[in-house]
């Protein structure tokens, strides 16, 4: 009876670091963008603003 070897077993690999995500340049990071209220069929502005979800990275922050 001949006795064999075992292989070594392998050891996981340490998982990668995540590259840094960047701000979004739209939004600054908020994931919000502000846009003037237009009325009319003008579309004239009044002094209101509202805010809504960044376009560009869909209120995430990052691009």
């Amino acid at each position: 009876m001949t006795t064999e070897k075992k292989a070594p077993a392998r050891r996981p690999r340490s998982p990668k670091p995540a590259p840094a995500a960047e701000a979004c340049g739209t939004c600054d990071g908020s994931g919000e963008t502000t846009t003037t209220v237009r009325v009319g069929r003008k579309r004239r502005e009044i002094g209101a603003i509202q805010s809504g979800l960044c376009p560009t990275c869909l209120g995430t922050g990052t691009a």
